[in-house]
């Protein structure tokens, strides 16, 4: 045996027991010393925040005082009577009254628009040019009651301006008699920097318009900023640069996109000192636990020598054969434990000389005994198990070792034995593939030791048949890593490859695109024709998938009608996307089922990159899901690559449906009615209820938001069930109140529709609130005829319409427009989208097809409303062409319940016999 370095146990001990205790000491040091840095930096992160936040809070107190101004003139009565009566004097005295007494928020613009003159009365001061700071045309473009910055891009320096624009209306007719726009320049400002810096307690301030310095003070107006700063325009943002900390805080975009914001610059010194004090007690601390640790270790080696010594010289004697006591108990009890541990062993190797031969003889396991390339021994279990007749050994004894082992595993067994020959670390315990005397194949586990046999070096082998074992793994493997119906990799098999082409991507610098394919309308095929049918769809897709992309690229069945892919090293996203194209292809041809019908499914793909969109699976397998369901939200049968924007809106969504689940449990949600006019006896004849919105904490959340998220989610059924039951609670209190109106329409939506309890429900509503249904319109649109196959819109429409209920065909034109529907279904009123009448009066082709709209329901005896008209040519337009009935800003805005009771009576009066009687 070679000789090798080797050092005494007690130094050994010594050494490591000093060298792990300073070790210890010194990474409890580094780990306080970087806790300290963390918490200061967190510290700056967090006062950077506070910061940002009180200067964004000091701009809106700033534009607030400014608006209060604002207000103040255009809720002035006199001011009113001069816009009706055109006096200008008045106006102007009124205006230059209303600029008197402004200290800190000033008011540099402030004039008054009329709808056919602009700038009528500029109260403005004397240095503002309004040509430059708030031309005509972007007045015109503000909309009322926002405050909004515009920037002058060809002036140098750019002009920036925050200005806001407030309505003067007739208080009898509602009529706009003028605006009022006030504001305030920004660019070189001294006022609201003084204010913001005076705030903050800081001596450094700039406002910046697009990384241009419109407005401050100190050192910011002309020094160079830390690029991050910019990283994230819309958000707060921060950085360390040397002693002094930058605040990025955003405050208003502009009309130009950009965004207005103010930077803060403030001293900090707080890493500085961390580092300084830590610095000071390094070494006294290392001193210290220099001298613990060599102390320590010199009291653990004096335990340990002498009981060692002890032990040493007991295992010598055993070694040597002597009868010896065992030696005395020392201080330490596992020395003691092993002393009297070597005296049974040595007693129980006599034993088992005696009856190694027996055990062998007799062992249920193969034994093999071979040297120099040549059995010498070999068991009747071993016999058996290659297939040789027990009792005769001399069949394989002084035959090749190799004899018994399938040829393929002859070059790895040769390797094996030159490495024990050589005494280099050979496995001794492994697999193998054994061959029996019929040349059959088996498996077999063998454990290698070295002996002695009769004098001479050997190998002494215990074998055992492992054959059924192998095959259960196998199947194991199989059952766990791949998929049963399809034969694809299932989830656990497919991310363990995403990870494995991931850390390739890293080392290669390759890219890597993860795409999750989900089969639309599958469940249809599921319900339509059987499991038999679905299971036949999914083994077809997997084989068109495998087909199209080839052995080289993974694919996967998640679950369900859910695939995954990966594909691996793509040139570029012009190869991604026509893999993409390929696979929507394949989906798309038809798929043959058992009982001869055909099948047509298409599927929605999304896709990630990585690593341009991150390199963590579960995240980009998160992704590349959000994607899909992108794909199958805007149409389906198309492939959508991910963007930051879809977990943006995935949070935005999940938050909203919080939010909203509490709203309709607290009856948080108000309605507002928008009038619908006979316009020939300008008489309201009817109202459509809209739901709105107003959150505490997201604020006014638009309609079209919350009602998809709730259409999502399957709040829109409780939510629609909160708006009829109002809407008709709403209309009898007009009646009670004397007040005509002859109906209320209230939207329905598709998942409403699908709800087995709708139309129980809905009869419920009209017996609870003693609604007559002839006075109730529900209107649908033409998504609840076509979004879901096993829903029949005949019956469901027909149940409606059989409770004395109208309906009415909401957005018609911009869907389906099946024309088949308007004579199969019982539609009472027709509702033309606004898009149709936005800009009608310029728009030859528009009226010939709006027209022709009202001629044909017409002709079918169905009444039209037509939606969005905002002016009287317009409504002169629909009038000549046959139709009534109008809805639009034209005659007035969604309004509120005491809002819309006002504006009814003034429309068509008060029936005070009736209301007495309410």
């Amino acid at each position: 045996m070679k000789a090798s370095f080797s050092i005494p146990f007690s130094r050994l001990v010594m050494a490591l027991f000093a060298f792990g205790l300073m070790g210890t000491a010194i990474a409890l040091f580094w780990i306080t010393y970087l806790g300290s840095l963390s918490i200061a930096e967190h510290e700056i992160a967090r006062s950077a925040k506070s910061k940002a936040t009180l200067a964004r809070l000091v701009f809106t107190q700033h534009l607030d005082k400014l608006e209060t101004q604002i207000r103040a003139v255009a809720a002035n009565p006199d001011i009113r009577q001069a816009l009706v009566d055109n006096d200008k004097e008045t106006a102007k005295v009124i205006i230059e009254r209303a600029s008197e007494g402004m200290t800190s928020a000033v008011l540099d613009i402030l004039l008054i628009d009329l709808p056919g003159e602009n700038g009528w009365v500029n109260g403005s001061l004397g240095l503002i040019d309004l040509s430059h700071q708030l031309p005509v045309k972007i007045r015109a473009a503000m909309p009322p009651d926002i405050w909004v910055t515009y920037a002058d891009h060809d002036s140098d320096p750019i002009q920036i301006t925050a200005a806001l624009s407030v309505l003067v209306l007739d208080s009898d007719t509602g009529r706009v008699l003028g605006r009022i726009y006030g504001g305030t320049t920004i660019t070189d400002s001294f006022s609201l920097p003084g204010v913001l810096a005076k705030a903050l307690r800081v001596e450094d301030i700039a406002f910046y318009h697009h990384e241009d310095v419109v407005a401050g003070m100190g050192d910011l107006t002309t020094e160079v900023l830390p690029e991050r700063l910019y990283a994230t325009p819309d958000d707060v943002n921060y950085a360390l640069n040397g002693e002094n900390l930058f605040v990025f805080a955003p405050l208003m975009q502009g009309l130009d996109g950009h965004m207005l914001a103010t930077v803060i610059k403030q001293p900090v010194d707080t890493l500085q000192k961390v580092e300084e004090t830590y610095s000071q007690l390094f070494t006294p601390f290392l001193l210290y636990t220099a001298i613990l640790a060599i102390g320590a270790a010199l009291l653990v080696n004096r335990i340990t020598t002498a009981g060692l010594g002890r032990l040493l010289n007991y295992a010598m004697s055993l070694r040597q054969d002597k009868v010896v006591s065992p030696p005395p108990p020392g201080l330490i009890f596992e020395f003691n434990k092993l002393a009297t541990m070597f005296q049974a062993a040595f007693e129980s190797v006599r034993d088992r000389d005696a009856q190694f031969k027996d055990m062998i003889d007799g062992s249920m396991h193969g034994v093999l005994v071979h040297a120099n390339h040549r059995i010498l021994y070999v068991n009747d279990a071993l016999l058996k198990m290659c297939g040789y007749a027990p009792g005769e050994p001399e069949q394989l004894v002084e035959s090749p070792t190799l004899v018994i082992y399938a040829p393929e595993e002859h070059s790895r067994l040769r390797s094996y034995y030159n490495m024990r020959e050589n005494g280099e670390g050979a496995p001794r315990a492994y697999e193998v593939k054994g061959i029996r005397k019929d040349g059959e194949t088996i498996w077999l586990e063998q454990h290698v030791r070295l002996t002695e046999w009769r004098g001479e070096r050997a190998y002494y082998a215990t074998i055992t048949d492992i054959s059924e074992r192998k095959r259960q793994e196998e199947l194991a493997t199989k059952n766990a890593n791949f998929d049963i119906l399809t034969g694809l990799p299932n989830r656990r098999l497919f991310m363990d490859r995403l990870r494995q082409a991931i850390q390739r991507g890293k080392h290669m610098g390759d890219l890597t695109a993860l795409m999750i394919l989900d089969l639309d309308r599958f469940k249809t095929v599921n319900e339509t024709y059987g499991p038999k049918a679905g299971d036949k769809v999914i083994e077809t897709v997997a084989a068109r998938l495998t087909r199209t992309l080839g052995p080289d690229q993974t694919v996967a069945r998640m679950g369900g009608d859910e695939f995954a892919i990966i594909l691996s090293n793509p040139e570029d996203r012009w190869q991604i996307e026509q893999t993409a194209r390929d696979i929507l292809k394949a989906i798309g041809d038809p798929i043959k089922l058992e009982d001869g019908n055909e099948a047509v499914l298409a599927g929605s793909l999304g896709i990630t990159v990585c690593p341009h969109d991150g390199t963590h699976e579960e995240a980009l397998l998160m992704q590349a899901d959000t994607s899909m369901l992108q794909a199958k939200a805007d149409s389906g049968a198309s492939y959508r690559f991910f963007a930051t924007r879809m977990n943006e809106q995935a949070a935005r969504a999940s938050q909203i449906e919080i939010c909203l689940r509490q709203a309709i449990d607290k009856g948080e949600l108000h309605l507002n009615f928008q009038p619908i006019v006979d316009y020939e006896k300008n008489r309201v004849v009817s109202c459509e209820t809209l739901a709105r919105w107003t959150d505490p904490k997201l604020g006014v959340v638009p309609p079209t938001e919350f009602i998809k998220v709730a259409e999502d989610c399957g709040l829109i059924v409780p939510l629609g069930e909160q708006v009829l039951r109002e809407a008709c609670e709403f209309f009898q209190s007009c009646n009670r109140n004397g007040l005509q109106l002859d109906g209320i329409s209230v939207n329905i939506s598709p998942r409403q529709c699908r709800d087995a309890d709708f139309l129980p429900r809905l009869r419920e509503i009209l017996d609870g609130t003693g609604m007559d249904p002839a006075r109730l319109q529900l209107e649908v649109t033409e998504s609840v005829m076509f979004d879901d196959q096993r829903v029949n819109p005949v019956e469901i429409l027909e149940a409606i319409s059989n409770l004395g209920i109208k309906i009415s065909l909401d957005d018609f034109g911009t869907g389906y427009s099946s024309l088949s529907y308007l004579k199969r279904l019982p539609i009472d009123t027709l509702k033309i989208d606004r898009t149709f009448i936005m800009g009608l009066e310029r728009d030859v082709d528009g009226q010939a097809l709006v027209q022709a709209i009202i001629s044909m329901a017409g002709s079918l005896h169905i009444e039209v409303v037509c939606e969005g008209a905002e002016t009287h040519e317009q409504c002169e337009l629909i009038h000549s062409f046959g139709c009534s009935l109008i809805q639009g800003y034209s005659f007035s805005r969604p309004l509120s319940g005491v809002d819309f009771h006002r504006y009814l009576a003034k429309m068509n009066g008060v029936d005070s016999v009736a209301a007495r009687a309410g």
